[in-house]
């Protein structure tokens, strides 16, 4: 062969492993951006789930927040019922005539006046309310010596027997906050089904 046949022969030989070069490498990079597709969009997916898991999880806490705070507005609203029905029920003791008053103090404290030794602590708006004799009419009504000495005190209402070793409380905000402490779930239950 000729030099010139050679140097045709190698060069057709170059062209034709050029070519199949460039087909493969063609080929490859069409791999490479199939591939890189996939991968974007996997990642576009991936971060599309995650968007909305935390969109979820963000609206989720939100709702929680929103429920929390209605709870507690709800509370509060049933709160402020049991205090009004509770404000309602003192101001109806206070608003209770003479006699009625004064069997209703009685009967609170009948039993630790009896035992004697007690001094008697009276509302001092009761007594101006139904007067000086009240403490007298509360006592008879007990069943107690008029003996009992009497002090004025500075409560709405009711009455606290002193003893030597304790004081029985008998004032109308003590007898409602036991009651309504003893109550407030029944309570709860009754108004808000």
């Amino acid at each position: 062969m000729t030099d010139s046949r050679i140097k045709e022969k190698i060069l057709q030989d170059a062209r034709v492993d050029a070519e199949k070069i460039l087909q493969e490498a063609k080929q490859k990079a069409e791999e490479i951006v199939q591939q890189s597709k996939k991968k974007v969009q996997d990642i576009k997916t991936e971060t599309e789930a995650i968007a909305t898991k935390t969109k979820d999880k963000e609206i989720e806490r939100r709702l929680s927040a929103a429920r929390m705070q209605s709870r507690t507005a709800i509370l509060r609203e049933k709160r402020t019922i049991i205090d009004a029905v509770f404000d309602e029920a003192k101001k109806r003791l206070l608003d209770l005539k003479k006699a009625e008053y004064t069997r209703f103090i009685a009967g609170l404290i009948k039993g630790e006046v009896a035992m004697g030794n007690a001094t008697l602590v009276l509302s001092k708006d009761d007594v101006r309310k139904h007067g000086d004799t009240i403490a007298k009419e509360i006592l008879k009504a007990t069943g107690a010596k008029e003996t009992v000495p009497i002090e004025k005190g500075d409560f709405d209402g009711g009455c606290i027997v002193r003893k030597e070793t304790y004081e029985f409380n008998a004032t109308l905000d003590t007898i409602l906050a036991r009651i309504k402490e003893r109550l407030e779930s029944q309570l709860q239950k009754a108004l808000f089904i």
